[in-house]
Parts: structure tokens; C-alpha cells; sequence
């Protein structure tokens, strides 16, 4: 494994997948353990990949069908990287494994830009602007749905609020955040200070919020023991699993 890293939040691209209801959740988790989630990593280390963390909310208790079941992050050495990285075979041929996972159309990654007080529909946004390796420190993420009482602009506002508050007031290493209209994921990074027995938190404003549904995860660093040729099984992914993929990087350029 390589030293920190330190990439940009400009660099990451924000998932939301929606299975295909044509998969089982068994098969759904199936597909992701022995062929995306794994193949995310060993097809795209090579073309820039920088962190990965997948989560699964398919499947959890109560969950609404609006709020996507798998999230993830993907960082990239740069924007230009990852849109570079269509020009080689092996990322062309990874990205038509979503088609055995996902609902096209609703599923969908973007970029973030800097949040500055309010939320668009499907945009992601980074909190703060400092360069991090999200491979390293404690990461927490959280999804929720939108209670029935607030219609989609007013949950944008309320969420919004939530954001501002963790922004102006904790102090992350990094913090991402994505509302749609019936749901909102956000996702921070914490380093624990020289005595202190935890890294500082957003979650807490966040799990107060008025919501319908809300889960939170902690991704559990996870490595991938074998290469594209091995003889393996695959990863064991269940409904609420939460990897924060360990890999070894190329370089920085």
C-alpha cells in the first residue's frame, strides 16, 4: 500500500445505484461481491483510481425504494483522469459491468462542486475544500429519505441547514454530501487529534434531522487478496455492507 494520498474533492465521483428489479437482493449482493465492487478496483487502479468506498442500503429494514441501494465514492487523481481513463479497453469493459447491477438512467455518479449554502437536485457538493485521502481515517456515511410533511424543495432547504452547521462548525478532514428529491446521502472523514479518543463528527446534526427512514455506516477497511487471474470466490457482500477498499496506488502524478 502506498502513503497518503491527498486528492482534491473536486476529484470524486458521487454514486447512487438503483438495482435492477429483475435481481434478487441475494443476486443483486452476488453480482457486486464477485464481479463490480472488486472489479472496481482491479480494473482502475492502473488509470488513476484513488479511494473507493462502496455501501450497500439494498435490502435494510424499512428501507424506501427511492433511497439507492448501493452509494459509493470513487476518487480520482483528477477530473481529467477519470474522463481519460474511457479512452483505454479495460475501462470501457468495466464500465458495461453496471449493466448486470443497475437501473440505467436513475443510477448515476457526478462530480461535486463547493456547497455555498443551498442544494440542487442531483448535484453533489464537497463542505470543505482541503486536499484528503479518504483511504485513510475514519469515515462515516449517512442516508436518509425525505419525511412525507416536507416536499423536495423544502427537504433541500432542511438538509441544506444541516450542511451549513457541520461546515461551519466541525472540523473534517473532508465531508460530501448529495440530495435528490427523495433522498440524501453524505459521507465525512475524520483524523483523531493526539489524545483525543474521537475524530470530530457531523452525524449527530445529520441523525437529528426529521426523516422518514435514515441509516448510518461505517466502511470497514477492506482489501482485495488476489489478482484479475487468480481462482477466487469473490467478496462477501450483504445487505448493509460497507467497504472503504485498501489498494495499493500509482503514484501521484
Amino acid at each position: 500500500m502506498t502513503t497518503s494520498n491527498l486528492v482534491s474533492p473536486a476529484s470524486v465521483r458521487v454514486w447512487r445505484g438503483f438495482q435492477l428489479p429483475t435481481l434478487t437482493l441475494d443476486k443483486f449482493c452476488n453480482n457486486l461481491g464477485t464481479v463490480f465492487v472488486p472489479a472496481t478496483v482491479k480494473m482502475q487502479i492502473d488509470i488513476g483510481l484513488q479511494s473507493y468506498l462502496p455501501s450497500i442500503p439494498a435490502g435494510l429494514a424499512g428501507k424506501p425504494t427511492a433511497v439507492p441501494d448501493e452509494t459509493a465514492l470513487i476518487f480520482w487523481e483528477s477530473p481529467e483522469v477519470y474522463w481519460n481513463g474511457f479512452t483505454t479497453l479495460a475501462v470501457r469493459t468495466y464500465t458495461l459491468t453496471h449493466g448486470g447491477c443497475y437501473v440505467p438512467g436513475i443510477s448515476r455518479a457526478d462530480f461535486p462542486v463547493l456547497f455555498a449554502g443551498s442544494l440542487t437536485a442531483d448535484q453533489p457538493v464537497y463542505l470543505f475544500e482541503a486536499a484528503a485521502d479518504w483511504m485513510r481515517g475514519t469515515v462515516r456515511h449517512f442516508i436518509a429519505h425525505r419525511p412525507a410533511q416536507l416536499d423536495a424543495a423544502a427537504f433541500r432547504v432542511a438538509v441544506a441547514a444541516s450542511l451549513t452547521k457541520i461546515q461551519k462548525t466541525v472540523a473534517l478532514d473532508g465531508a460530501l454530501a448529495c440530495v435528490g428529491d427523495d433522498y440524501f446521502v453524505y459521507w465525512e472523514l475524520g483524523s483523531a487529534a493526539p489524545g483525543v479518543p474521537a475524530p470530530p463528527s457531523g452525524m449527530s446534526i445529520l441523525q437529528s434531522m426529521k426523516t422518514d427512514w435514515q441509516y448510518s455506516f461505517v466502511p470497514a477497511p477492506t482489501f482485495v487478496p488476489i489478482g484479475l487471474w487468480d481462482q477466487w470466490a469473490g467478496m462477501d457482500v450483504v445487505s448493509g455492507s460497507s467497504f472503504n477498499m485498501q489498494f495499493t496506488r500509482r503514484p501521484m502524478p
